[in-house]
């Protein structure tokens, strides 16, 4: 955030009009806003690289922890915090008079946040992208699970009567942890949709902002 700290220390020294000297202030305000909410999603898009770094040298899907409901979580309340901050940002630049001298200034800080914010969009399009990998994985081991449990069954009901009720209570053990990871993937598949889809229109959101930034900048 370095290289926006000049242009916004130029914002916020004084300036004869009270009206300009207002939009610079909230324009900087709410460029420091972006920049904490931006920190704060680097946090969570480090584990990405971590995760690519962790998996590049295993070969097996079981060798390496997959995602969780809470990294998903986690992950989208940062997105959703610095969508919030970019949302004001845009609406403070989109109020700054074009003759105002600083408009230009503003114009680059405002393209230059448009460019992190779609990085942030990408990483959170791609985790979503994985979590729906690690949601169908599950999916796919509850199907497994189902057809164990009715070998299972099929046994416990064959066995000899003494063996029978040690063979009844495994698959019954079995169908129970079954049930409770077929739920789980569940939860997880839906919670992976609905993160996709909103990683869908964040990028969306974020591709119209670079657009009318180049278009602020030029004109």
């Amino acid at each position: 955030m370095n290289l926006f700290k000049s242009l916004k220390a130029f914002f916020s020294a004084p300036q004869p009009d009270s009206v300009a000297t207002s939009a610079h202030n909230r324009f900087s305000a709410a460029s420091d806003v972006f920049d904490a909410a931006f920190t704060a999603m680097e946090a969570t898009t480090d584990d990405i690289d971590t995760y690519d770094g962790v998996i590049a040298g295993y070969t097996g899907i079981a060798d390496f922890e997959t995602y969780t409901d809470a990294y998903l979580d986690a992950h989208t309340s940062a997105i959703d915090n610095l969508t919030a901050a970019f949302d004001d940002l845009t609406a403070t630049f989109t109020k700054c008079s074009r003759t105002d001298p600083l408009y230009k200034s503003a114009a680059a800080v405002y393209k230059a946040t448009t460019a992190l914010y779609v990085i942030a969009t990408d990483a959170y399009f791609r985790a979503a992208h994985r979590v729906t990998t690690t949601a169908l994985e599950g999916s796919l081991q509850a199907a497994k699970d189902d057809f164990e449990v009715m070998l299972l069954e099929t046994k416990a009901a064959n066995t000899s009567a003494s063996d029978a009720p040690s063979a009844n209570a495994k698959a019954a053990a079995f169908k129970d942890n079954a049930a409770r990871g077929a739920a789980a993937a569940k939860r997880l598949e839906q919670k992976a949709a609905e993160a996709l889809s909103k990683a869908e229109a964040f990028c969306a959101k974020a591709s119209s902002a670079v657009a009318y930034a180049e278009k602020a900048l030029a004109s």
